[in-house]
């Protein structure tokens, strides 16, 4: 699963199936991509599942990333266990280089 940055975590932590969605790849330890905004999701959703984590997020979004139990890191991509994070948009090859490396 990835989750999208941008305005789009807004959007997408508002559907009625998201929670169910999101809870079902952390609970059963899937590969999960967070790009950018997309601590909002995971603010909406995951509850105590992202306590004690650690992942990177657009550096505004360092608040969400705390208030989800987690520890904001800076690095521009960071990998703990299933969870992929990325800063922003321009992280992208990163981001999907290490993605990829949790579905092959």
């Amino acid at each position: 699963m990835i989750l999208p940055g941008g305005r789009a975590p807004e959007y997408i932590r508002m559907h009625e199936r998201t929670p169910a969605i999101v809870n079902h790849f952390l609970d059963e330890n899937k590969p999960v991509g967070a790009i950018c905004h997309a601590v909002q999701v995971f603010a909406a959703v995951a509850g105590e599942r992202l306590k004690g984590r650690e992942l990177t997020a657009y550096a505004a979004c360092k608040p969400e990333v705390e208030a989800v139990g987690a520890t904001f890191r800076s690095e521009k991509v960071y990998v703990d266990g299933n969870l992929v994070s990325g800063h922003a948009w321009d992280d992208l090859p990163g981001f999907m280089r290490e993605f990829m490396k949790l579905v092959q």
